[in-house]
C-alpha cells in the first residue's frame, strides 16, 4: 500500500510558505543558443544520441542553453557561443533544461505541487534574479522551454541583432548583403515578433502579469541606411516594444554609425505609480568597424552587465538632443 507523503499532508498555506524558502532566486540567468561544432559523427551524436532529437524553431545544429549566471557570449552577435564536440563531450540531458532551477524541479514533483505551484504561488516582490535573453533565439528558448522563470525576474535584458525581411525600398533601409539564409531545426522559424510583443506585454501591457524593475533592449540593425529600418519595419524591436508599452517611463538611445545603427530602449513603473507613458530620446553616434575600433554588432552587449541601474541613465558620449513626451497622456 503506497503511503501519504508528510509533506502533502501539512496545510497549503503552510506549503507555500515553505515554496517561498525553497525557490532560490540565481543573481543572473542567461537563455541562448549555442552553435555546435566539431566532426559530423559527433555532432550527429550530440543531436541524436540518447533518443535526443533538435530543439526545434533554433538554427540547425544548435541547441538551446539556459546558463546560472551571466554569460556575454550568449547575447554576442559579433562573437557568438559554441559548444565544441569531441567524442568525450557528454551529452547533456534529454529534457534540454540547464539548469534545474528549484523552481522547475517543484513543478516536476507531482500533479499537486505544480499545481499549488502555477495556481497558488506568489513569487517574493523582493525577487533578485536579472534574466537576460539572447534575441531572437534566446527569446524563443524562453517562451518554449522556460517560461516560469518570468515569474521569478526582477528585470529582463535582451539583446540581439535585426534584419528586415520585408524589404521595400519607399519604406525599409537596404541592409547590404543579409548573408546565407538561416535553416531552423523543424523547418520552421519561430514568430519572433508575436514573442517578443506578448513578453514586453506581460511585463508593461494594460494587464502585465509579470512585475519588474527594469527592461532593457538593445538592438542593432545592420547596414549604413538602417536608421529607417528601426521606425519604418513594422517588425522591429525597437517599434514592437513601443506598440506594447501601455504605461512607464521609457528611455531611449539611439546611436546612428556608418556600418549601423544600434537602439537602447529601457522601461520601467513609473515612480508616481500613474499609468502613463513618458518617453525620453537621445541620440549618439557609434563608433565602430574601422581601426582601433569595436567590432561591427558588438555594442548589443552592455559592457556593464550585469550589473544595472533601475533608473535610466544615458551612457557616456557627446551630449544629444533630449525629448520627453507624453504622446499618450495618462492611461485609462
Amino acid at each position: 500500500m503506497a503511503t501519504s507523503c508528510p509533506f502533502l499532508l501539512l496545510p497549503v498555506e503552510l506549503r507555500l510558505l515553505i515554496y517561498s524558502f525553497a525557490v532560490l532566486d540565481n543573481p543572473s540567468i542567461t537563455i541562448g543558443s549555442a552553435e555546435l561544432v566539431g566532426s559530423h559523427p559527433d555532432m550527429i551524436h550530440r543531436l541524436y544520441g540518447g533518443k535526443r532529437s533538435p530543439y526545434p524553431g533554433i538554427p540547425e545544429h544548435h541547441e538551446p542553453v539556459v546558463e546560472a549566471g551571466y554569460n556575454a557570449s550568449l547575447l554576442s552577435t559579433s562573437n557568438p557561443a559554441i559548444i565544441p564536440l569531441s567524442q568525450a563531450t557528454p551529452l547533456p540531458d534529454e529534457s534540454h533544461e540547464d539548469p534545474h532551477t528549484a523552481h522547475m524541479a517543484l513543478l516536476l514533483v507531482n500533479k499537486q505541487v505544480n499545481d499549488e505551484l502555477t495556481s497558488h504561488f506568489k513569487m517574493s516582490k523582493n525577487r533578485q534574479t536579472s534574466l537576460f535573453l539572447a534575441y531572437p533565439h534566446g527569446l524563443h528558448v524562453c517562451r518554449t522551454l522556460t517560461p516560469h522563470l518570468l515569474r521569478q525576474a526582477r528585470s529582463v535584458h535582451i539583446a540581439g541583432s535585426y534584419a528586415s525581411n520585408t524589404f521595400c525600398p519607399a519604406r525599409a533601409a537596404c541592409i547590404g548583403n543579409p548573408g546565407p539564409k538561416i535553416k531552423y531545426n523543424g523547418g520552421k522559424a519561430p514568430d519572433s515578433t508575436t514573442q517578443l510583443s506578448d513578453l514586453i506585454a506581460s511585463l508593461f501591457g494594460p494587464d502585465a502579469t509579470h512585475a519588474v524593475q527594469k527592461l532593457e533592449l538593445r538592438t542593432y540593425y545592420s547596414g549604413e541606411d538602417s536608421y529607417s529600418t528601426v521606425w519604418g519595419d513594422d517588425n522591429s524591436p525597437t517599434v514592437v516594444a513601443l506598440r506594447n508599452i501601455y504605461c512607464g517611463e521609457v528611455g531611449i538611445e539611439v546611436w546612428r554609425g556608418r556600418y549601423g545603427t544600434g537602439v537602447y530602449l529601457t522601461a520601467r513603473p513609473t515612480i508616481d505609480g500613474e499609468r502613463k507613458r513618458v518617453v525620453s530620446t537621445t541620440w549618439r553616434r557609434l563608433e565602430e568597424g574601422r581601426r582601433g575600433e569595436p567590432k561591427c554588432g558588438s555594442w548589443v552587449v552592455d559592457p556593464k552587465w550585469p550589473q544595472w541601474e533601475q533608473e535610466f541613465i544615458m551612457s557616456d558620449g557627446p551630449k544629444g538632443d533630449l525629448i520627453i513626451h507624453q504622446p499618450h497622456g495618462s492611461a485609462p
